[in-house]
């Protein structure tokens, strides 16, 4: 018994000292993310676009293009324009082409309160209304949990927009794989919070200047942002969208659908989430499915498919307006 008992307690004392150890890295760390975040903001670096007002909310919002009908594109979770780099400049040789930073991302400033899905459909009907963005019902393409927002949006302003483009967005149902997602993005805050996070992307990104590598690892990796993606994610999971029976009657609805190899643990949830997806294009009498092997990020995977999607469904609006203006030359077209 004698030896059992020196065994535990260099054993007690191994773990208070390993957690000890922990207790004291972490505060290193959670001061250094604290330093490198100060340091992003007395930098005063410039957005790339222009602020625009939404309601009492301020907005970080890129415009490029001009014409109608317009493409409003909608990020996923914890993303900004960045996401759509290989799509917007495209787009915007034939329209005019918006993208924008929801509120605690990227320049956009944080909101205070929940950040409700609700919130968020409003966000885009201040958007559409600004006539410095839009002068008639544009193109909305959402991907991920933007997607959900266009799809809500599409239901509740359904006169307001001309098309719905949705890039692997998440279901009505919260299945194994989205609950395990949310787990991560808790983890990565933590992990970002101590300053781990940061640390990393500085580390796999060692031929950044200085300022490109505080600029990118703030919208990125850092401990502000993990915890806007948090605070969103918990907002939307509070809220499940059951869509109206009738549907969105003759919108154009397009959805891309990633397939990918996800390991077996989650095949099964996979399998489950993509059979929810598949029904979506069944709430337009003009909906569209398009599968490809991808990654989530169809946008940055497959550009080119993207691009001519959306193209399409221009094109289909400009001869939809053409006609009723001959039908009906007296009349306002919006």
């Amino acid at each position: 018994m004698g030896r059992w008992k020196v065994v535990r307690k260099w054993g007690v004392r191994v773990v208070v000292t390993g957690l000890s150890v922990a207790v004291i890295l972490g505060g290193i760390g959670w001061s250094w993310e604290r330093s490198q975040h100060a340091l992003f903001l007395e930098a005063g670096f410039e957005p790339p676009g222009r602020m625009v007002s939404v309601g009492e909310q301020t907005l970080h919002v890129v415009s490029e293009g001009a014409g109608s009908p317009g493409v409003l594109l909608i990020s996923g979770l914890g993303d900004g324009p960045g996401v759509w780099s290989k799509v917007q400049p495209r787009l915007a040789e034939s329209t005019r082409v918006v993208s924008y930073d929801r509120p605690g991302l990227g320049w956009s400033p944080a909101r205070q309160g929940t950040l409700t899905a609700e919130a968020a459909v409003e966000d885009v009907a201040q958007l559409l209304a600004n006539p410095d963005l839009f002068d008639g019902p544009p193109i909305l393409a959402g991907h991920s949990l933007g997607g959900q927002i266009a799809r809500r949006f599409a239901y509740a302003h359904p006169s307001d927009i001309s098309g719905l483009i949705l890039l692997d967005p998440p279901a009505d149902e919260t299945p194994t794989l989205l609950k395990v997602e949310g787990i991560r993005h808790r983890v990565e805050a933590w992990l970002a919070s101590v300053g781990l996070r940061r640390w990393q992307y500085y580390r796999t990104h060692p031929d950044l200047s200085p300022d490109q590598r505080l600029q990118q690892a703030h919208f990125r990796a850092s401990a502000s942002i993990k915890k806007e993606i948090v605070r969103e994610l918990r907002g939307w999971e509070s809220e499940r969208f059951v869509p109206p029976e009738e549907g969105l009657g003759e919108l154009p609805l397009t959805l891309f659908l990633a397939n990918f190899e996800l390991p077996a643990l989650f095949s099964d949830a996979m399998a489950e989430f993509n059979e929810a997806k598949r029904l979506i294009p069944q709430e337009s009498e003009r909906g569209r499915l398009i599968e490809l092997q991808s990654l989530h990020y169809i946008q940055e995977q497959h550009p080119e498919a993207v691009i001519a999607e959306v193209l399409e469904m221009l094109s289909a609006v400009d001869s939809a307006m053409a006609v009723n203006t001959q039908a009906d030359p007296g009349g306002a077209v919006r």
